[in-house]
């Protein structure tokens, strides 16, 4: 029988993997990203990677797993801004 912390170590990894998905369909749909920051979307992109080492070092499969995922969705993301950012005009 699975117990419920193991059940929390994979749902609460899930859950971060999923969370930029949404944003990156309507991004991908509008091709619009001016109310977005890059900032953010790279420390997204940095804790994304911070917990897939973390998982890695201490050898959960969960954590390097849901890393993976959250890694992958943040890169795409990232490179949905760049694809669409504004350009800025020279006046």
């Amino acid at each position: 029988m699975i117990s419920f912390p193991v059940i929390v170590a994979w749902l609460a990894p899930l859950a971060n993997c999923v969370q930029l998905v949404p944003q990156v369909y309507k991004t991908w749909t509008t091709r619009r990203v001016h109310d977005l920051s890059l900032y953010s979307l790279l420390l997204l992109l940095l804790t994304s990677l911070l917990w897939l080492l973390h998982g890695y070092f201490i050898s959960d499969i969960s954590l390097m797993a849901a890393g993976v995922v959250s890694v992958t969705v943040n890169l795409v993301m990232v490179t949905l801004y760049v694809m669409y950012r504004p350009v800025k005009r020279k006046l």
